[in-house]
């Protein structure tokens, strides 16, 4: 099993910034309006919380918990350059991409395939958190053709075993 003490501080910190990057990714591929934008967002809170009180292995127990720390989810937000859509799709993407590497480095095979699922399905269900296009929430597509284009792209970087 791996465990937080298995990870530098900078590595730990990468793998909490994967959850925030899966939601921003989706976020980003088609953004919504306010509204719409909101009910992605907390999907993502809502699907951390959910997920914390399920059974996990001890990483993703333990990545899970360090959203309750104030200051360790500070952490976990992403940093961008430029506050342009596809910088901030990029950046989410080169965080996820580094995540990713780290898992594939330090944790075992069925710890990094449990947490590259999760954050698979989180990915999914931001991504069919509201509906696109349509007016005021009425009408329009649960998952619009841009979203479906990053899930598969997800799809291929974290290689996920029950993917839709």
């Amino acid at each position: 099993m791996t465990a937080k003490k298995d990870f530098t501080e900078e590595e730990w910190t990468q793998l909490l910034k994967a959850p925030t990057a899966v939601g921003l990714y989706i976020m980003m591929a088609d953004p919504n309006f306010l509204i719409g934008t909101m009910k992605e967002a907390l999907t993502i809170s809502t699907e951390i919380i959910k997920r914390e009180k399920a059974q996990n292995s001890e990483l993703l127990a333990a990545l899970l918990a360090e959203f309750h720390n104030k200051d360790m989810a500070k952490q976990a937000r992403i940093e961008f350059e430029k506050k342009d859509l596809e910088a901030m799709r990029q950046a989410a993407w080169d965080a996820l991409q580094k995540a990713v590497e780290i898992l594939d480095k330090k944790a075992t095979p069925e710890e990094s395939a449990e947490i590259r699922q999760w954050l698979y399905d989180l990915a999914r269900k931001t991504a069919e958190a509201a509906t696109e296009g349509g007016f005021l929430g009425f009408g329009g597509t649960r998952v619009s053709e841009k979203e479906k284009e990053a899930l598969s792209k997800l799809k291929e970087l974290l290689k996920p075993a029950n993917a839709e």
